[in-house]
């Protein structure tokens, strides 16, 4: 029955208080993984001794490396990979008992496509769901328009991938600080047409300690992104990449619209103006008004806009 052989790698740092659960997750599939490689990027926590009895009962590969990076984690579970699909799991996130079985079940109907995704909900560290974002309109030819979508993004947890697939476009750019899963999967899409299974398999971790978007260097980590896309691809042509660009900045402020604080404010009108430098989005002239109101109504309003993004398990 198990005739696919499927690979689960998760790269892990410091998190051993989540990877417990997230090897659980794995445990409890209904289609087995033929291995799970833990590829430790230098936890200085106890994830080696709490690890250790699945390692005595071969449940599970370990292999430890000085800090390099959640790519270059990556990078060496496909390197250590042994069959011929690969699952990556976050070490705080979770797959549902049937993710690995249904995946597979498409792969099978459809043995050419370069991976198979699915839908996922959020959750916090106190359990509350926050959503479930459908990401089935990413199915067949995805590429360029993919380079378009920021709203709703696939999820590096949801995805399946031919390991020959991932080998033939060099896996993660270790470079890449943010955004790396978007640039592998474009490099793949670009060659390849993918799958969704239109259905929830995973679970994804928010977390309560989140960092400022300036602080984190979000914005140049996305826009190497495009830059990278644009140099791979000539063929792409002037007005796509001024739009692509101003939909990038659009949705960066977007997404931080919500927050009270006025220097917030003021960077969601530099994102904003920045995005109508590139392209006329309506999006950014929306948000850059919605910028000046009261908290109390802006964030009613950005309320309102997410619940119309995301569908919410209590609006079923």
């Amino acid at each position: 029955m198990f005739t696919q052989k499927i690979s689960v790698v998760i790269p892990t740092r410091n998190r051993v208080q989540y990877l417990m659960q997230a090897l659980d997750s794995v445990f409890a599939q209904t289609y087995p993984a033929a291995e799970i490689i833990v590829v430790d990027d230098g936890s200085t926590d106890v994830t080696r001794e709490r690890l250790e009895s699945l390692l005595r009962a071969h449940r599970i590969r370990y292999v430890f490396q000085n800090q390099n990076g959640v790519s270059a984690a990556r990078n060496k579970g496909i390197e250590l990979a042994n069959f011929p699909y690969i699952a990556f799991l976050d070490s705080d996130d979770l797959f549902l008992p049937a993710k690995l079985e249904k995946q597979i079940a498409l792969f099978q109907q459809q043995p050419d496509l370069g991976f198979v995704h699915c839908c996922y909900s959020k959750f916090n560290d106190e359990g509350h769901d926050l959503g479930i974002r459908d990401t089935s309109r990413f199915s067949g030819l995805i590429y360029p328009s993919m380079l378009l979508e920021w709203s709703m993004l696939m999820a590096m947890p949801c995805m399946l991938v031919r390991t020959d697939v991932i080998k033939e476009v060099s896996g993660f750019d270790q470079e890449m600080i943010w955004a790396e899963d978007m640039d592998l999967w474009r490099r793949i899409s670009f060659r390849y047409e993918v799958g969704c299974v239109p259905e929830v398999l995973v679970r994804v971790r928010v977390h309560s300690s989140s960092v400022s978007l300036e602080n984190r260097g979000e914005v140049s980590g996305f826009k190497r992104y495009l830059e990278k896309a644009f140099e791979d691809d000539p063929s792409l042509s002037g007005s796509f990449k001024r739009k692509v660009m101003g939909r990038m900045y659009a949705n960066l402020g977007q997404n931080i619209l919500g927050n009270g604080t006025k220097k917030q404010m003021h960077v969601v009108r530099r994102l904003e103006a920045k995005a109508l430098s590139y392209w006329p989005e309506l999006s950014a002239i929306a948000s850059w008004f919605i910028s000046f109101l009261p908290i109390s109504l802006r964030n009613l309003l950005v309320s309102f806009i997410r619940r119309r993004r995301y569908f919410r398990k209590e609006e079923k």
